[in-house]
């Protein structure tokens, strides 16, 4: 039978696996997902099922193709279907790219059990960028026809389920959150491109008959107006008629150019906060330790082993399970002081073995932000001192 001491040992040893199995499934997964798309993709070419269920329920018929990408044009909607072809394989390649260097980086500091440290190193952090990019274009790509779309919508709700267990397991490794309905890009795209497909036709429906009404017989008030503005302004009418005969499929890529503008900018914004964050954790140590170490003088020069948490603040600049327990429970304020002493030991000895800052101020972080219990400090305190001989 396996102590639990080796067990503590090995508790993380699958995370090499996970990022290895990972990337194998996601490279699998894609790959079927590519030839459905296709196989969906030109099975629904010609197809158009929303214009079938509009004749069924309501009078007349009404093409909804020209609102999806490509329009009516079987030529274009397969130049479609091939970029989602080249979008799926960017995913592909960037995905296993993206896990196998987590997983490298991961092997070489074992002791960082939050991925997240990774997540913005700033090669990583590139590679997740152009991947949150792909997938925005194949969610925009998907649009060609109603059954991609609804492919694709599944898919995304499958992404949103979390059914593996690695994904349920607050230690396990942290990755990216890809197409699922978590993204907020995913569910603005898909509600903006509905818009395109369901609102627009109806707007534009009643604006060219309007249009063809204003222009016929013999029109009255507003439509009267209109009619003459036509007639006598050259530009309004080059306008409308652009309206009257414009590809509307387009508004897709205009809505996808906006939504990959954001990513960047959102992505470069997460970056520059974290690291900002990360570093700003210094002051907060160096304040525990300047706190601790004056009321430890002042307690012993009083002969007394209390502590005054009122002074400077102490409570402010503790780690956040320590302030918990001591607001939440009975806890004796000698045991606290106790806690506070060790603490100080961990952080200390964070600062004696592991030599890059920003690692030691990404350990620092946890303690005083993630950690949940004292038991938190202990076991990433051990996974230091079993690893850095070899990896700080």
């Amino acid at each position: 039978m396996i102590s639990k001491n080796k067990l503590k040992k090995t508790n993380l040893s699958y995370y090499s696996w996970f990022f290895r199995w990972r990337g194998l499934f996601d490279t699998f997964f894609w790959t079927i997902f590519a030839f459905l798309f296709v196989f969906l993709g030109k099975k629904g070419f010609e197809t158009d099922i929303l214009g079938k269920i509009y004749g069924l329920v309501a009078d007349g018929g009404k093409n909804f193709n020209q609102y999806f990408l490509g329009g009516e044009s079987v030529v274009e909607k397969s130049k479609i279907l091939n970029y989602a072809i080249f979008f799926i394989m960017a995913i592909i390649v960037l995905n296993f790219i993206s896990f196998q260097v987590n997983r490298y980086l991961w092997r070489k500091d074992r002791y960082i059990e939050n991925n997240k440290f990774y997540l913005h190193n700033k090669w990583i952090f590139i590679i997740n960028t152009l991947i949150h990019i792909a997938y925005a274009c194949l969610l925009t790509a998907s649009f060609v026809s109603i059954f991609t779309l609804i492919l694709t919508l599944l898919v995304i709700t499958f992404n949103s389920w979390g059914l593996f267990p690695w994904q349920k397991n607050a230690k396990d490794p942290q990755i990216e959150c890809y197409f699922s309905w978590k993204d907020q890009y995913v569910r603005k795209i898909i509600l903006y491109s509905t818009i395109i497909i369901f609102v627009v036709p109806i707007i534009i429906g009643r604006l060219q008959a309007f249009h063809n009404n204003a222009l016929a017989g013999s029109p009255e008030g507003f439509a009267k107006a209109y009619n003459t503005l036509i007639t006598s302004n050259l530009a309004v009418r080059n306008v409308m008629e652009l309206v009257m005969q414009g590809s509307y499929n387009l508004f897709h890529w205009f809505v996808l150019l906006w939504f990959v503008k954001n990513i960047i900018s959102d992505r470069q914004g997460e970056f520059a906060n974290f690291w900002t964050e990360i570093n700003g954790i210094e002051k907060r140590v160096d304040n525990l330790k300047h706190y601790y170490y004056y009321q430890e003088s002042l307690s012993i020069a009083n002969n007394s082993t209390l502590i005054d948490l009122g002074d400077y603040n102490y409570l402010e600049n503790s780690p956040k399970f320590m302030i918990k327990d001591y607001l939440e429970g009975d806890l004796d304020i000698k045991d606290f002081a106790e806690k506070n002493r060790k603490t100080i030991r961990v952080i200390e000895f964070f600062d004696a073995q592991i030599k890059y800052p920003s690692k030691r101020n990404f350990l620092n972080w946890c303690l005083f932000n993630d950690f949940d219990s004292w038991e938190d400090c202990l076991r990433t305190k051990r996974l230091v001192s079993e690893r850095i001989g070899r990896f700080a």
